[in-house]
């Protein structure tokens, strides 16, 4: 059995984690011996219980290839580097979308799902102020503060992640299903460590919370309660030797207390000003440079030069280059992760000087 569907096996059993299924795989790199093994509990699988298990992650991993999601081992060349060196890195991950490592540059921003209009504010502002380090936003499509992160890096350019509590085969909550599809759209992903079918349930999220922190070179804490998910990303992202950033607030108001009391136990660092957290990640801005059309395939200088005059929608573009409408959109998604062009409100310009 090859390492995926294995792996995917051992996930399915009950009682085995993350970091049980790899311990086991690494025992037992053939499937077959593990299966045969004797049981060392009286919960342990039998033979038969294996060879179901085994079957059902063969549909399911089916079922996952027809809906674009693709599974990534942890030996996968292609699985996120970041979150593959964490203790409880999951086995297998599932991405549907574009996920690509972007220069070693990822910041997680997470916070309440029920912000003032102060933290509303701050999550535009501090995510459009990354935007000259080409950095991924990664969150978790959550209401508030998460789903406002999402949006601002749309409109600023910048790749963006949505790490989910289920399986990728629909979106919770389901009113920001029009975001998730254009998180996809832009050239970013879904991702999640639940197979095909598995729906959310309230456990999930903190095990989807260690996946953010992860994934990240640091986490930015916008305003959270004490006890709340973007705590528990804050206090993963430490113990995962993250930086850990958070906004002071106002001491009054509740929804800044989680960033208080991570400030006052050194969880997190106290920041306020963007340029504080990329200093603090050493990371530099991503310059201009200067590309020959000639390398460029025929399609992209297509829709290179369309856009040169002025902004344009997906709809006007493929009218005005003869490009069918989804060709236009997978083009734009390129281009828009490679920081040739910008987007904002749905309309595409250019975003740096050619040859």
């Amino acid at each position: 059995m090859k390492p995926t569907p294995y792996a995917l096996t051992l996930s399915l059993a009950p009682g085995i984690g993350p970091v049980k299924a790899r311990l086991l795989q690494e025992a037992y790199p053939e499937a077959e011996a593990l299966f045969e093994a004797p049981a060392p509990d009286a919960t342990w699988p039998s033979l038969s219980e294996w060879k179901a298990y085994a079957q059902k992650a063969s549909q399911l991993l089916e079922k996952q290839a027809e809906a674009n999601i693709a599974a990534l081992h942890i030996h996968d060349p292609a699985y996120p580097e970041r979150l593959r060196h964490i203790p409880d890195a999951p086995i297998l991950l599932f991405v549907k979308g574009h996920m690509t490592e972007n220069d070693s540059k990822c910041l997680a921003v997470v916070g309440t799902r029920d912000p003032t209009p102060l933290g509303i504010r701050h999550a535009k502002s501090w995510v459009e102020a990354m935007q000259p380090y080409h950095c991924t936003i990664v969150s978790g499509l959550a209401r508030g503060i998460d789903a406002h992160a999402h949006h601002t890096a749309l409109h600023a350019g910048l790749p963006t992640w949505a790490v989910l509590a289920h399986g990728l085969h629909t979106v919770h909550p389901a009113h920001n299903r029009m975001l998730a599809e254009r998180i996809l759209h832009s050239g970013g992903c879904w991702i999640s460590e639940a197979p095909y079918g598995v729906a959310p349930y309230p456990g999930a999220y903190p095990r989807r919370n260690r996946l953010i922190a992860g994934l990240s070179d640091g986490v930015l804490v916008i305003e959270a309660a004490i006890k709340s998910g973007a705590g528990i990303t804050a206090h993963l992202g430490h113990q995962y030797n993250r930086e850990v950033f958070a906004l002071p607030g106002r001491i009054e108001d509740v929804r800044s207390q989680g960033c208080l009391d991570l400030i006052q136990r050194h969880v997190a660092q106290l920041v306020t000003a963007p340029n504080q957290i990329t200093q603090a990640l050493g990371w530099s801005q991503v310059m201009p440079t200067a590309v020959n059309l000639d390398q460029w395939p025929e399609d992209h200088r297509k829709i290179w030069q369309a856009l040169a005059p002025e902004a344009l929608r997906p709809t006007a573009l493929s009218e005005a280059t003869g490009i069918s409408a989804t060709r236009c959109l997978a083009i734009l998604a390129e281009l828009l992760w490679t920081g040739d062009i910008k987007v904002s409100h749905g309309w595409y310009a250019q975003n740096q000087k050619r040859d």
